[in-house]
C-alpha cells in the first residue's frame, strides 16, 4: 500500500490502533516503517498523535525513533500515520520463534530494553504494552523498545487496556491503573519468556476471578525454569514478576543493575538433548552426554581438548548424569 511519498515494500505486521508497513521513503531514498492509525473518533486520533508526541518525547538509543508523523488519503479517507526507522532485523518474538534464547541473550535483551524504559518513566510515561513483539534490533543487535500506541502520560489522558493480557500483573485486573512498577512486570514476564523460550503465554482460565486467583499465588505463569539457567539469573526472574507490588523491583534501574552484576561467561546453546555448544570469545566449548555399558559419560572440551576436572564418568543413572550435565552448564555460563 503505497502512501503518499512512502512506496510499499511488504507488510510487516498488526500493531495497536493499525497495520505496520515497511516502506520506501522515495524523497530521501531510504527505508521507513510507517504505522497506518485506524481512526474511529476524534478521541482515537488524539491518541495517534499522543503516540508520536511521546515518541518525540523518549528520543534514546534503546527507543525506536520516530521520524515524522502526518495525515494520508488513503482509499478517499484521511489516516494518521506514524513514520518510523526501518529495523530489518525484526522483533524478539520474532527471533524467539525461529531460534534458541540463551541466557546471555535474554539479559541482554532486557538490559537493553530497561534502558530505553527506564527513559520513559523519567519522562513519566508509562508504555503498558511490553512483550516480545514490541521489542525490536537495531543493526548492531542492541534491543529497542517499540510501539508506545498504548503509553500515556503527556495528556494524562484516560485509557481502558486493550493490550498483551497474558504480561499483565494482578493488581490491574483489580483495577488499579497500570504504572511503571506494572511496566516492569511486564517487562518481567518477557524475560521469563525468553529464559525459558516460551514463544507464547495463553491464559488456560475460564475467567477473570480464576485468573487473578492464579495470579496472586503466584501459579501463572508457572514458576518453572530450564535445567540450564543459573540460580542467580532465576532469582531475579522470580523477584520481577512478584504477586506484589513491594517485592518487585521499584525502578528501571535496579532491575537493569541486577542484571549487569551477573559476570556472565560462556554461552551455552544446544545442539541436541546430549550435546550442546558454547562460547567465550575466541574460545569455543563442547559438553556431551553419552552411555557405555558401565555407565553415563559426560565430556567437556575447551577449544576442542578434553578439560578432566569438569568431565564425569561411569554415572550409575540417566537422571543422576543428567542433573550433572545441566550443572556444568549453569556454572559454566557463570563462571569457566
Amino acid at each position: 500500500m503505497d502512501v503518499g511519498k512512502f512506496k510499499s515494500i511488504g507488510f510487516i505486521g498488526g500493531g495497536n490502533f493499525g497495520k505496520v508497513f515497511r516502506v520506501l521513503d522515495t524523497l530521501l531514498n531510504v527505508e521507513r516503517a510507517i504505522k497506518i492509525i485506524q481512526v474511529k473518533n476524534a478521541q482515537e486520533f488524539i491518541d495517534a498523535i499522543n503516540e508520536a508526541q511521546i515518541l518525540e518525547k523518549c528520543r534514546h538509543n534503546h527507543i525506536v525513533d520516530i521520524k515524522e508523523i502526518d495525515v494520508y488519503q488513503i482509499s478517499g479517507n484521511d489516516f494518521p500515520c506514524i513514520t518510523t526507522e526501518y529495523l530489518k532485523n525484526g522483533s524478539a518474538q520474532g527471533y524467539l520463534d525461529k531460534n534458541f534464547v540463551t541466557t546471555k541473550k535474554a539479559i541482554q535483551i532486557i538490559t537493553d530494553v530497561l534502558f530505553g524504559l527506564e527513559q520513559a518513566h523519567n519522562q513519566g510515561i508509562f508504555h503498558r504494552d511490553i512483550k516480545p513483539g514490541n521489542i525490536l534490533f537495531a543493526d548492531n543487535g542492541q534491543a529497542k523498545l517499540s510501539d508506545f500506541g498504548l503509553a500515556y502520560g503527556l495528556s494524562h489522558q484516560s485509557f481502558d487496556f486493550v493490550g498483551y493480557n497474558s504480561h499483565l500483573p494482578p493488581e490491574v485486573l483489580e483495577g488499579v491503573t497500570q504504572d511503571a512498577i506494572s511496566d516492569l512486570y511486564s517487562m518481567g514476564i518477557t524475560f521469563h519468556r525468553l529464559l525459558n523460550n516460551l514463544k507464547t503465554l495463553d491464559l488456560p482460565f475460564a475467567d477473570d476471578t480464576e485468573w487473578l486467583k492464579a495470579l496472586k499465588k503466584e501459579k501463572y505463569p508457572i514458576r518453572k525454569y530450564q535445567p540450564h539457567i543459573p540460580a542467580q539469573v532465576i532469582k531475579i526472574a522470580k523477584r520481577a514478576i512478584k504477586a506484589d507490588r513491594k517485592s518487585r523491583f521499584p525502578n528501571c534501574l535496579q532491575f537493569r543493575q541486577a542484571l549487569q552484576k551477573i559476570p556472565l561467561a560462556v554461552e551455552w546453546f544446544p545442539i541436541d538433548k546430549d550435546s550442546w555448544k558454547g562460547k567465550l570469545g575466541k574460545e569455543t566449548f563442547e559438553l556431551n552426554l553419552y552411555s557405555k555399558r558401565t555407565g553415563y559419560f559426560i565430556d567437556f572440551k575447551r577449544n576442542g581438548r578434553k578439560v578432566n576436572d569438569k568431565c564425569c564418568e561411569q554415572i550409575p543413572d540417566e537422571e543422576t548424569a543428567r542433573d550433572e550435565f545441566f550443572k556444568i552448564i549453569r556454572e559454566t555460563t557463570i563462571k569457566v
